[in-house]
Order: structure tokens, then C-alpha cells, then sequence
């Protein structure tokens, strides 16, 4: 069983969305990631644009709310 890992911050546009990118990236499939925000926005361009020039794949990544994620188990 993969552990699973949440990253959470307000706007989920820069900071979890990159440690999400980076997590898989780096890890492979050992974990299942994600990230949300309470107050989701766009993903910032500048985060989108670093993760890009450091080769780590951009596609997927977008903004989630954290109550779309509730229902999911998630170890504290």
C-alpha cells in the first residue's frame, strides 16, 4: 500500500503545487500525491514556469479546493 501525501496551503497556486511536482517526480510511484488549498486559485505562472525549466512535467498540475479532497483518507 503506497502511502499517501497531502500537500495544503491557501491558494494551492505555487508552494504545495510544486512539492506535489517534485514529490512524484523524485519519488516515482511510491507515494500517491496531491495538493489542495482552502481558497484554490490559478497556478501561478513563475511556479509553473520553474518546475518546467527543471524538466518536471507541468500538464496535470492545477488547483484543487480542499473540501474536494475530504472524503479521501489521510493520515495526520
Amino acid at each position: 500500500m503506497k502511502r499517501r501525501v497531502l500537500f495544503v496551503c491557501t491558494a494551492n497556486s505555487a508552494r504545495s503545487l510544486m512539492a506535489e511536482a517534485l514529490l512524484r517526480d523524485m519519488a516515482g510511484d511510491l507515494f500517491e500525491v496531491a495538493s489542495a488549498g482552502t481558497e484554490p486559485t490559478s497556478p501561478h505562472p513563475i511556479a509553473l514556469q520553474v518546475l518546467e525549466e527543471a524538466g518536471i512535467a507541468t500538464e496535470s498540475l492545477h488547483s484543487k479546493q480542499l473540501a474536494d479532497l475530504q472524503e479521501q483518507h489521510w493520515i495526520m
